[in-house]
């Protein structure tokens, strides 16, 4: 499949299928929470500091795959890698993903904490 890839650790994923009371439309997909891993670096935003807020941290990404993709998803978490087309809609240009890739395992400890 064509597409930008994206390396990302995936934080968790969730897919869903119901239908619409109104309708009976079934509505599908698959959930995934993940951090690109290509800029891990820790954001602090300068304007929100600014207006007395703040906004610090690793910021997750939310995006939405087809129901059909789910059983793609080997273990959350784990490294993936994540295909996005740009598709043209409504006189805009956005991102769309459209396939996940099982990369390999990670294995997460638990932080030591320091005061």
């Amino acid at each position: 499949m064509n597409g930008l890839k994206q390396t990302c650790l995936v934080l968790s994923a969730t897919s869903y299928s119901m239908k619409e009371k109104d309708t009976d439309k079934i509505i599908s997909g698959l959930t995934v929470f993940y951090l690109p891993t290509d800029n891990l670096n820790t954001v602090e935003d300068e304007q929100a500091i600014a207006r007395g807020e703040i906004k610090k941290g690793l910021q997750p990404s939310k995006v939405i795959l087809p129901y059909e993709k789910k059983h793609k998803i080997v273990n959350a978490p784990g490294m993936y890698s994540l295909t996005l087309q740009m598709v043209s809609r409504q006189l805009r240009t956005e991102v769309q993903p459209v396939d996940i890739e099982f990369i390999g395992e990670v294995e997460l400890a638990q932080p030591k904490v320091t005061k």
